[in-house]
């Protein structure tokens, strides 16, 4: 369920508590994120704030070892999991109980593909096995990461929680963004057309995932004009390492209450704020639009 706090499965945002951050006070801050106070700004940003150096070296190994870390510990995955959850045990929450001999055999495999790396390694040299390999890989996981990263990571993008969770929430809860657009529009268009518009038609696949790659472009079209009738434009920055680092210093916590929650930054500051009335605004201390 995508942008579910509680059902999604990856890139579910840390909550305030989760991030070991002071407790919410009414008295210095507001719920939404609209203004805090600037002792609490201190305290935040002491314990979240990113030097350039830190946030460029923070998003570089999230984009390197994002999805290792992931299937092995379920590094930003789904956080109501028990301590322990790996997409290699076939008794992890995440699998109904006639998938364990599936994941049985994927861990066989994953055996056997680690055996025959070491056995090249053993034989050719780490050196060769490096270059040939390693970085490649690398580089794969780089680019899965940076794409999904941006698709579903935003301050602009709510997040929901079961009160007011629907399935078509969720999905408009995603966006597109033009694949290496910040190099240019030409690299704009090979970035996009090279990975059949994985970035740029994804919340189309979101709303309706049956429609193929090559009908996905005249449908996300359509499925725009639709939404900015209602002056939803779910059309981000470009996607690029540029774009990751402004994100990654951007979204660093969700409250641990509200039914609609937004990313805050280092500050307590949220970009967007829920504009109905949401379950646990009133103790907030400011006005929700209605």
């Amino acid at each position: 369920m995508t942008a579910h706090m509680t059902q999604d499965q990856v890139f579910v945002p840390p909550t305030r508590s989760e991030r070991g951050l002071p407790a919410f006070d009414p008295t210095r801050e507001d719920r939404l994120g609209a203004s805090v106070t600037e002792d609490v700004e201190k305290e935040l940003w002491e314990a979240l704030g990113d030097s350039p150096i830190g946030a460029a070296l923070g998003s570089a190994s999230y984009l390197l070892g994002g999805w290792p870390a992931y299937i092995t510990m379920n590094a930003s995955g789904q956080r109501r999991y028990p301590s322990g959850t790996s997409h290699f045990k076939p008794t992890a929450v995440m699998f109904a109980p006639h998938q364990y001999g599936s994941v049985i055999l994927s861990d066989i495999g994953v055996i056997l593909w680690l055996s025959g790396i070491i056995g090249w390694a053993y034989y050719k040299g780490f050196a060769e096995v490096f270059r040939l390999y390693l970085v490649p890989y690398l580089w794969v996981n780089h680019w899965l990461v940076l794409i999904t990263f941006l698709q579903h990571t935003d301050p602009s993008l709510p997040h929901y929680r079961a009160p007011e969770f629907t399935f078509p929430r969720g999905a408009l809860s995603t966006l597109d963004r033009t694949l290496l657009g910040d190099l240019g529009a030409v690299m704009g268009w090979i970035g996009g057309h090279a990975t059949h518009g994985i970035s740029e038609t994804h919340v189309v696949h979101h709303v309706s995932s049956k429609i193929p790659h090559y009908n996905a472009w005249e449908a996300s079209d359509a499925l725009r004009k639709k939404l900015e009738q209602s002056g939803l434009k779910l059309k981000g920055g470009a996607g690029g390492w540029a774009e990751v680092y402004r994100v990654f210093k951007e979204c660093k916590f969700v409250e641990d209450e509200g039914s609609v929650v937004f990313f805050k930054n280092a500050y307590g500051i949220a970009a967007v704020r829920p504009v109905f009335d949401d379950s646990t605004a009133s103790d907030s201390g400011i006005e929700v639009d209605k």
